[in-house]
């Protein structure tokens, strides 16, 4: 069985309101320090100016492995939170994730994606007592199966060559009748969707079955439907 893990709207315990700290001046001192002039322009196709998406898209996109001045690695949160999710959404897109939820992935599907550790600041500068630390997801998968979707719960958004499927819906009846290929799955526990803009993740059985025994808190995630 797929489960499909939802991005939350608004702030929260999976979408922390947070700040990148040093982020930008990383990226800064190696756009205009370390690139040539017309390395520049052929990132920012001669616009002017660092082109941010190029550099957080890799976050989401399949676009390799961040180098260390990609990599966020402090976040100042703006209010206390109890407790926080082990998966989280921060700024730009970025997906953190406790140490616990970290050693579970790493179990499963060793060296396939990419992790490396992140301070969580609190008010008054005192850190969150559990580690995290962010995460690039380097499976990108085309499981998505809108022709066997149930009726009236999927619709292609494609417009000429870009490919798009949107999902009706963010209930756990919406999810339970989208199509997922337990061939194009394989043996995977996490992926993104190539062409599903959301869910935000996919969790194989396998993944949320350890994620349910270790008593992790999580964002909503539904069943989907396998085929």
């Amino acid at each position: 069985m797929t489960w499909g893990v939802l991005s939350s709207s608004t702030f929260g315990a999976a979408s922390p309101d947070a700040d990148t700290i040093g982020y930008d001046e990383a990226i800064e001192n190696y756009f205009y320090s370390v690139l040539t002039e017309d390395e520049q322009n052929e990132l920012n196709s001669g616009m002017g100016g660092v082109p941010w998406t190029k550099f957080s898209d890799k976050f989401v996109k399949d676009l390799g492995w961040l180098a260390d001045h990609e990599r966020p690695k402090r976040f100042r949160l703006r209010k206390t939170y109890k407790e926080l999710c082990s998966l989280i959404s921060l700024e730009n897109r970025l997906a953190a994730v406790d140490i616990r939820l970290k050693e579970i992935i790493e179990e499963l599907e060793p060296g396939v994606h990419q992790f490396w550790p992140i301070e969580l600041i609190q008010p008054k500068d005192k850190p969150y007592p559990v580690p995290y630390f962010g995460m690039v997801v380097h499976s990108h998968l085309n499981c998505f199966r809108l022709e066997e979707c149930d009726p009236g719960h999927a619709e292609d958004k494609s417009i000429g060559d870009h490919i798009r499927y949107s999902i009706r819906g963010k209930s756990r009846a919406d999810l339970k009748g989208a199509a997922m290929s337990r061939a194009a799955i394989g043996s995977h526990h996490l992926w993104r969707e190539e062409y599903l803009h959301s869910p935000w993740y996919f969790l194989s059985d396998t993944l949320a079955a350890r994620i349910h025994d270790a008593g992790l808190k999580m964002p909503k995630h539904y069943p989907m439907k396998d085929v």
